[in-house]
């Protein structure tokens, strides 16, 4: 496992549980919004012994691990990390953009995850646009089918891109997810992005999300809003 980062404690990645969060380093999309775009072929920085140092000296103090990225599932050896993390007591939440269903389908169906986001990048009609052509949106619908099924807590999170989520897309989005757990809308925050044109982007209003979340309200059990 190649680890690009490390948050030691985190009170907003894990729901209701202080966490520690690890960013996996490569990815399979190249979404022109993404603002960790040094991990998506960086190499890793942390060690595989200083981070298992954290992890054992923590037990006790924290309840979960957030495993983001990056996309962790690109990795062969995620399933024996999480087993290892698993063992010390954690909890384990998994970030995936939902390309691999496959990779998520094998760990739920080993009972080793507790908690799942998975990105919605966009409406299917411009899935390609926001993920740089490399994913679809029906890949990720075999992944919200496999959480649905599954009984663990899951969610559906989509950062609002002008351009690329629009009020449109939140419609069409809200046509294909069928009812969900939780649905979290996330505002863009320009600056620092792959392509940096999207840096330079307006974020949407408040008013938007109050839409947003009318337009979701018969679709998700918890609809939440990140990042006003």
């Amino acid at each position: 496992m190649r680890i690009g980062g490390i948050i030691p404690l985190s009170l907003v990645d894990y729901p209701q549980k202080p966490a520690i969060t690890m960013f996996t380093s490569g990815c399979n999309l190249r979404c022109p919004f993404c603002h960790n775009s040094e991990l998506i072929t960086g190499e890793g920085k942390i060690s595989e012994s200083k981070v298992f140092e954290l992890l054992h000296k923590r037990v006790g103090e924290v309840e979960a691990v957030c495993i983001s990225g990056g996309e962790p599932t690109i990795h062969d050896d995620l399933e024996d990390w999480i087993r290892e993390i698993r063992a010390l007591g954690y909890s384990v939440k998994l970030d995936t953009n939902g390309a691999r269903p496959k990779a998520v389908a094998t760990l739920l169906a080993d009972d080793l995850l507790d908690y799942v986001a998975v990105d919605i990048k966009s409406s299917p009609s411009r899935y390609g646009n926001a993920t740089g052509g490399r994913l679809e949106f029906a890949v990720v619908a075999e992944v919200i089918d496999c959480l649905k099924e599954s009984g663990i807590a899951y969610e559906l999170r989509t950062t609002a891109v002008p351009s690329l989520v629009e009020l449109e897309d939140i419609k069409a989005i809200a046509q294909e997810i069928g009812l969900v757990q939780c649905f979290a809308l996330q505002q863009f925050r320009p600056g620092k992005t792959l392509d940096p044109a999207f840096g330079k982007i307006r974020p949407h209003p408040q008013t938007w999300f109050e839409e947003a979340k009318r337009l979701l309200q018969d679709k998700a059990a918890t609809i939440l809003v990140r990042g006003l």
